[in-house]
């Protein structure tokens, strides 16, 4: 700098130096570079392989009603904390029911007995095997994931299909909501409504 000579002064009287000029675009350049970077780093590989987990333990398991806790402490890895505390809420529930209705005989009414809360209703709760038919990003950065399955061969011939949304908890792809697709059998329902169903919290108020 030349002594006695303002910096503003020669910036007006001679332009700002090109280079600092191209510094703000340089700058955009690199965020949109990088979000395009962050975008392909998270292929629908690692959506999938949650699913693959629960599906594989769901094939060796069969997994009927809520989950007991031997169940809770293999499947929870795969499952977001929202949907976790879903569950507990709906063991809640389900004890309060058999308080209030302690010493009568009945069937329980609750909607996800003899259910299998990963898979579907009934004989869907033993599925023979599964496959992972696609792969969706949404819009806010979870994935969708249909699934189909075939029915084992004691209980009848055909498929289903399951569609669940993975979200990012933890720098980890999770399961955070089975969608039951409608068909014959399914009448388009979601794991956290059937979770709820007669239940406010973990108080039972009863089917309405």
């Amino acid at each position: 700098m030349v002594e006695g000579v303002d910096r503003h002064d020669i910036v007006s009287r001679y332009g700002m130096n090109p280079i600092l000029k191209a510094f703000p675009f340089c700058l955009a350049g690199f965020a949109f570079t990088a979000a395009q970077t962050t975008e392909r780093a998270t292929p629908p590989s690692r959506a999938e392989s949650p699913v693959r987990s629960v599906y594989r333990e769901v094939l060796n398991r069969a997994p009927s009603g809520l989950l007991d806790d031997a169940e809770m402490r293999i499947f929870s890895p795969y499952l977001s904390k929202s949907l976790r505390r879903k569950i507990e809420l709906a063991q809640g529930c389900e004890k309060d029911w058999a308080r209030q209705n302690r010493g009568q005989i009945m069937k329980a009414p609750f909607a996800w007995s003899e259910f299998g809360i990963f898979s579907g209703a009934n004989e869907r709760t033993s599925p023979e095997r599964f496959h992972i038919e696609s792969v969706h990003k949404t819009g806010d950065g979870a994935f969708q994931v249909v699934v189909s399955f075939t029915y084992r061969p004691v209980d009848g011939s055909g498929s289903w299909r399951v569609k669940d949304r993975l979200i990012q908890e933890e720098g980890q792809f999770v399961m955070d909501e089975v969608f039951f697709l409608k068909d014959g059998t399914e009448d388009g329902s979601t794991l956290t409504a059937t979770l709820s169903e007669g239940c406010e919290g973990a108080r039972w108020v009863g089917l309405r």
